[in-house]
């Protein structure tokens, strides 16, 4: 397992080019540079807020949930983050056992770099052109991404996307989907469904900004249709957690 994963040679792999999305990843360029310098969300979403921590448990929970049934140690994994931003989740993921130089970060915008390297300079971040991912096939043995698929304006360069982390991960290998339940902006209400973008084994489940009711009771399948009427009452779901995988 050791070294890092090697990058793809360009002269003999062919790659989409970057012309045929170029005006939706300048939006996304340009977004992320904005909120890299806004004060209020750097306040709401990455300080010691309700909204921040409430998120970050939630997503810890999904996180743990999911990929904690197929292993219990990320040791030895090979970790891509598509649209790493600072880097938080790959430095989560050393907590969790992973190696820091078994860790990959990219993104379109290396406005955060300078913020991750400062943190853990032994995790690899890369900006790229947002549609090709430049490592070889097979490499990964997980790909993850983090609200990255709703950020992206049309389905066309969500598909491509997803076939990039489809190609990098090793058969066998899996990747994690946190992403909002649907689509902002012109597409508001169209849902945003893993299953659309991968063709493995789907394991998912809505997620709000609080545990439901039913979660934090001690044997909750003994309660019946209480539990149901209780779970009524909780926040309302507002992402989707997903384990896709293992790939064929």
């Amino acid at each position: 397992m050791a070294g890092l994963p090697k990058t793809k040679d360009d002269r003999t792999v062919t790659t989409t080019s970057q012309s045929d999305f170029k005006a939706e990843i300048e939006v996304i360029r340009s977004q992320t540079v904005a909120y890299s310098t806004d004060p209020e969300f750097h306040a709401t979403w990455l300080g010691l807020t309700t909204k921040s921590t409430n998120l970050r448990a939630q997503q810890a929970r999904a996180f743990g949930t999911l990929v904690g049934s197929v292993t219990k140690s990320l040791a030895g994994w090979r970790i891509l983050d598509v649209g790493c931003g600072d880097g938080y989740w790959l430095r989560a993921f050393v907590e969790l056992d992973a190696v820091p130089e078994h860790l990959i970060g990219i993104d379109v915008s290396d406005v955060l770099f300078e913020f991750a390297r400062a943190k853990n300079p032994l995790i690899t971040l890369r900006q790229t052109d947002g549609i090709n991912i430049p490592y070889e096939d097979g490499c990964f043995d997980l790909v993850t991404q983090f609200v990255v698929f709703s950020a992206m304006p049309s389905a066309a360069l969500r598909t491509q996307v997803a076939g990039e982390m489809s190609r990098v991960v090793k058969p066998g290998g899996f990747v994690f989907w946190w992403d909002l339940l649907t689509l902002p902006s012109a597409d508001l209400n169209k849902s945003l469904c893993p299953s659309d973008y991968f063709d493995w084994p789907v394991r998912e489940f809505a997620v709000g900004k609080l545990p439901r009711p039913s979660e934090c009771l001690q044997h909750p399948e003994r309660h019946g249709t209480f539990v149901a009427g209780l779970d009524r009452l909780g926040h309302p779901a507002t992402h989707t957690a997903a384990l896709i995988g293992p790939k064929p």
